[in-house]
C-alpha cells in the first residue's frame, strides 16, 4: 500500500490517474490523504501502467499558483500561451483552479506573471487579442471537464461532432477536392485531363512525366478513388484524423503532413507496383500513426484515439497484406503508417518519455 499525500500536486495526480483509467493489468489501491478535505479518500483501483503515466504527467509539470474564478484562470492561461508558455488548469474542490506549467525553464517567468495578474487582474495586457494569439492560446489551454477528458474518441461517435469553435478549412478543402475529382473522373469528356492526375502513364522507375516538370503527380493520385464506397471511407477517416490535427496544431501542419505523406507513399507504391493506384489511404494511415504516437507519449495531450480504433485499422491492414482483401495498395498503407509513427514519436518527445518511464519502473520495482 502506498500513501500519496499532502499537496495540490497530489490532488491533481489522483485526478490524472483517474483520468487515465483503471482496472487493466496488475492493479493497486492507494489510500490517499486529501489535504483539501482533511480526509482519506479516492479509493481508486489503478493499474501500474496507468499510475506510471499519471505520475509522469504530474512530474513533468510545475504548480505555480491558484486562481479562484474559472474565467479569469482561462484568461491567464491564454495569456501564457501567447507568451509561448505552455500551461494547464486543474480544478480544485473548493479553492478555484490550480495553474501548472509544463516547461520548467519558464516556471519563474510564469510565476512572476501570475503574481502580477493576481495583483492587477484587470490589466489590459492580459487580454489576448483574437486572431493569431487567440488561436495559439487555444492549442495550449488544457482544462476541460473530467468526463470529457476521460472520454476516448471513436470515429463512429465523433465523426460528426460539432467543431464550430475549431474550423478545419484545409481538411475540408482536401475532402472537397477528392469528392469533385472522383465524380468528374466518370465524365468521358474529361478523361484526358483526369489522366494527368495519375502518378504516371508508364510502368518502370524512370518517373518520365515528373522529370519533365509535372511534379503535381507526386500528390494528385490521393484525390482519385476507385468508387463511392472507397471515397466515403477515406473521407470519413480524413475528417476525423485530419480534423484533430488541424484543430490541435494548425492548418499549415495538416497541409504539410498530407503533402509529405502523399508524395512519399505514392512514390513508394509506384516503385513497387507501378502507376495503377489511387486513393487517400496512405495519408490516412500516416495521420493515424501520428495521432497514435501523440496519444501515447505527449504529456498533457489533447489528441483522442481509442485503442479499439487503432486495432481495427491494424487488423484491416493485416487482412490486406495477407490477400483476404484484394487489389489494395499495401505499400502505401505500410509506408504511411511507418512515416506517421516516426513523425508522431519524434514530435511527442517519445524518446524522453520512454527513458523517464523506465526510471519510474526501476524506482517502483
Amino acid at each position: 500500500m502506498l500513501d500519496i499525500a499532502q499537496s495540490h500536486a497530489d490532488h491533481s495526480l489522483l485526478r490524472c490517474a483517474a483520468r487515465h483509467g483503471a482496472g487493466h493489468g496488475r492493479s493497486y489501491r492507494p489510500t490517499v490523504y486529501n489535504a483539501l478535505t482533511g480526509r482519506q479518500d479516492y479509493p481508486l483501483t489503478l493499474s501500474w501502467p496507468c499510475l506510471l503515466r499519471a505520475l509522469q504527467e504530474s512530474k513533468d509539470m510545475r504548480h505555480i499558483g491558484t486562481i479562484a474564478e474559472k474565467q479569469q484562470a482561462e484568461r491567464f492561461v491564454h495569456f501564457l500561451a501567447s507568451q509561448q508558455i505552455e500551461a494547464t488548469l486543474r480544478p480544485l474542490q473548493e479553492t478555484g483552479y490550480a495553474v501548472w506549467v509544463f516547461d520548467e525553464e519558464r516556471v519563474a517567468t510564469a510565476r512572476q506573471q501570475l503574481e502580477t495578474f493576481l495583483a492587477m487582474p484587470d490589466d489590459p495586457r492580459f487580454d489576448v487579442a483574437r486572431g493569431h494569439h487567440s488561436r495559439m492560446a487555444g492549442r495550449f489551454l488544457q482544462h476541460r471537464p473530467p468526463a470529457d477528458r476521460a472520454r476516448s474518441s471513436d470515429v463512429r461517435t465523433e465523426i460528426f461532432r460539432h467543431r464550430g469553435l475549431s474550423p478545419i478549412p484545409v481538411t475540408c478543402l482536401f475532402i472537397g477536392i477528392s469528392v469533385a475529382v472522383t465524380l468528374l473522373a466518370n465524365v468521358p469528356a474529361l478523361t484526358p485531363m483526369i489522366s494527368k492526375l495519375y502518378f504516371s502513364t508508364y510502368f518502370g522507375k524512370a518517373f518520365p512525366e515528373i522529370r519533365a516538370g509535372e511534379v503535381w503527380r507526386l500528390v494528385t493520385p490521393i484525390f482519385l478513388h476507385g468508387g463511392l464506397l472507397h471515397l466515403l471511407f477515406n473521407m470519413l477517416w480524413l475528417y476525423q484524423l485530419g480534423g484533430q490535427i488541424e484543430t490541435q496544431e494548425s492548418s499549415r501542419s495538416i497541409a504539410v503532413m498530407v503533402l509529405v505523406f502523399a508524395s512519399l507513399c505514392n512514390t513508394a507504391q509506384y516503385l513497387v507496383s507501378g502507376p495503377l493506384f489511387v486513393g487517400m489511404s496512405g495519408v490516412v494511415y500516416g495521420l493515424l500513426g501520428y495521432i497514435w504516437m501523440m496519444t501515447r507519449f505527449q504529456v498533457g495531450t489533447r489528441y483522442m484515439l481509442s485503442e479499439q480504433t487503432v486495432l481495427l485499422m491494424l487488423l484491416w491492414l493485416g487482412l490486406c497484406l495477407v490477400g483476404i482483401i484484394p487489389r489494395v495498395a499495401n505499400t502505401e498503407h505500410v509506408v504511411g503508417l511507418l512515416l506517421g509513427v516516426v513523425w508522431g514519436f519524434v514530435r511527442s518527445g517519445g524518446w524522453g518519455q520512454m527513458r523517464r518511464r523506465r526510471r519510474w519502473y526501476k524506482q517502483l520495482s
